[in-house]
């Protein structure tokens, strides 16, 4: 039903009650005069009858001013009977995201016109819209009655239209959901079907909120921060297009609470006009795509060999030789000395290291941190789309000590960036698994399921403020905000093995990583699915060229807006910038 249709429509009921009313109190006359009961003289009953419909009119005047002038759209909606009304949706400091307006449907009649009206009103919609065809119009000119000319026309084209003061030109209104932002948070925001059901993102995931909101003009708030949503998207998109990539996804999220506050997708499309664009380019692959991540996923597996005891800074490992597991081989590309330490194996990012650290904590135990971490499910978070992942065998009892060793360095189980996501956090936050969440936290206190030791925490901040220090990673550092993370560069699964030409390059950062460990700490999580070498990347296509970069500058922009205050720090931006990657980058695939 029509917001317009609706409105008049009710105010046209609620005259046709008072008119009801009006002839039961006159046949009430009649039939008391009938009966010979004494009446009032005629002047009472008129003056009676007077005063009735003037209270009946005057409360009826009052709704319609309250609706027209003091509720939005979607309350109106809501009032008048309206199907698949929607509140509004806004981020967590209140910023529109999401709302219902009124489109109009432009009808013609051109019986409402004079003969001689009809040759200017033909000519001047034409030239209003010139891309309807003659015969269209010739065909409703000779139509006798309402056609419709132009639908889903918007508010303010229509009272462009009405200043021409055209006769038998009429509108229609329907409410439409209208995304102000566009392209912006269009994968977390999600879109609705035309009856106003959700589809996807917030919009299907808190339904039954959005609807019941409409009723009491109450906005949905999630936990997005448009400010830092923004910045994810920009230097995402400037990095995916410059290397040309096949896709990409960010995510940036509170350790501490699991709150998302952005997640973004490569390549994006405007919400507003979604058949515009082939399905591909609506898939969010942060949430959807399942991806062997690559040497990020060491973060875990380091942080589980310490956890368990059976892995320390003081360890050492040989990688002077393949690791031989059957009939396979796990190499290192760039292994710098024999022996390395835990610390080395996390900055050189050493496939061989990782693998003897998985071996030496044992497969019921890796597989056990596995599944507390969510990883054989999918990510733990209020919207629909998120997929599980792929694992072969999927019974982990049935795992190999091959597959322990290539899981441990990103290697044979695919997940969703969202899913790295959520088992990251549980190693950042000073133990603590928590779902993730789009909605703004409330300051309830948090519930903790147990992983890690705070003291694992701690251990794994400092082994990935070094990487960005003297590793891999020193492409993100951003100046006095003491950035840590870890590097992936892996590649592709194909026919047969796995093709040395089209990498997932991955770079998983956090900050700040002093403070306390439970206090509060983001994670940016930055992924291009085939970056090709580009002047951004300085022409590299691994994940401390392309990814690290980026995770560097969206860091460097969203501190102010997250309070996270700089500190004294050894370099300039400008020196970072040029500054040399001073460990060689591995890269986890066949034969690795």
């Amino acid at each position: 039903m029509k917001v317009g249709s609706s409105f008049f429509g009710s105010t046209s009921s609620g005259f046709q009650w008072v008119a009801d009313r009006v002839w039961k109190v006159e046949h009430a006359f009649e039939r008391a005069n009938a009966t010979g009961v004494k009446a009032k003289s005629a002047r009472t009953r008129i003056f009676a009858i007077l005063l009735g419909m003037s209270a009946a009119y005057a409360a009826l005047m009052v709704f319609a001013g309250k609706a027209s002038l003091f509720n939005s759209p979607s309350q109106i909606a809501a009032m008048t009977g309206q199907a698949g009304a929607r509140a509004q949706i806004v981020d967590r400091n209140g910023e529109l995201l999401a709302t219902d307006v009124n489109d109009y449907d432009l009808f013609v009649d051109p019986t409402d016109m004079t003969a001689a009206d009809r040759d200017y009103v033909r000519g001047a919609l034409q030239q209003i819209f010139p891309q309807l065809a003659p015969e269209v119009l010739d065909k409703a000119f000779k139509f006798r009655g309402r056609t419709l000319l132009v639908n889903m026309m918007a508010a303010a084209d229509r009272d462009r239209i009405l200043n021409y003061g055209l006769p038998g030109v009429t509108f229609e209104a329907q409410r439409v959901r209208a995304y102000p932002l566009g392209t912006t948070g269009a994968f977390y925001i999600g879109m609705t079907k035309k009856a106003g059901e959700g589809m996807s993102g917030v919009e299907k995931a808190f339904q039954t909120e959005i609807v019941n909101g409409a009723a009491t003009d109450q906005p949905v708030q999630v936990a997005m921060d448009l400010r830092v949503q923004g910045a994810l998207e920009n230097e995402l998109r400037a990095m995916a297009i410059d290397t040309q990539s096949a896709g990409a996804t960010g995510i940036v999220t509170n350790v501490r609470t699991g709150e998302v506050l952005a997640m973004a997708s490569w390549p994006e499309f405007d919400l507003n006009k979604p058949g515009n664009y082939a399905e591909t380019f609506k898939r969010n692959h942060a949430a959807v795509d399942r991806y062997e991540v690559g040497s990020i996923f060491k973060v875990i597996s380091l942080a589980i060999g310490l956890d368990t005891g059976t892995a320390s800074l003081s360890s050492v490992y040989d990688v002077s030789q393949p690791l031989v597991i059957g009939t396979r081989k796990i190499h290192d590309m760039h292994s710098k000395a024999p022996l390395y330490s835990l610390e080395d194996v996390f900055i050189q990012s050493s496939n061989i290291g990782t693998s003897r650290v998985a071996l030496n904590a044992g497969l019921e135990a890796v597989t056990r941190y596995y599944d507390a971490l969510g990883l054989f499910h999918h990510a733990d978070i209020e919207l629909s789309e998120p997929a599980g992942p792929i694992v072969y065998p999927r019974d982990p009892k049935q795992w190999s000590q091959l597959t322990l060793a290539q899981s441990a360095f990103g290697q044979g189980m695919a997940i969703t960036p969202l899913s790295y996501a959520e088992a990251a956090g549980a190693v950042l936050n000073g133990g603590c698994l928590r779902p993730l969440t789009i909605r703004k936290y409330d300051g309830k206190p948090l519930t903790c399921n147990r992983v890690f030791k705070p003291q694992t925490s701690e251990t794994m901040l400092e082994l990935m403020r070094e990487n960005v220090l003297k590793g891999t990673g020193g492409r993100a550092n951003a100046p006095g905000l003491r950035v840590g993370g870890k590097t992936g560069s892996a590649q592709k699964p194909a026919r047969g093995g796995y093709d040395p030409t089209n990498l997932i390059s991955s770079f998983a950062a956090v900050f700040p990583t002093d403070g306390p460990v439970d206090g509060d700490r983001y994670l940016v999580q930055i992924m291009f699915d085939s970056p090709h070498g580009s002047p951004m990347s300085n022409g590299g296509r691994l994940g401390g060229s392309v990814a690290a970069p980026v995770a560097g500058r969206v860091i460097d922009r969203i501190a102010p807006f997250l309070g996270v205050a700089r500190k004294e720090d050894k370099f300039t931006t400008a020196q970072w910038d040029k500054a040399p990657i001073q460990a060689a980058e591995d890269v986890t695939g066949e034969d690795h």
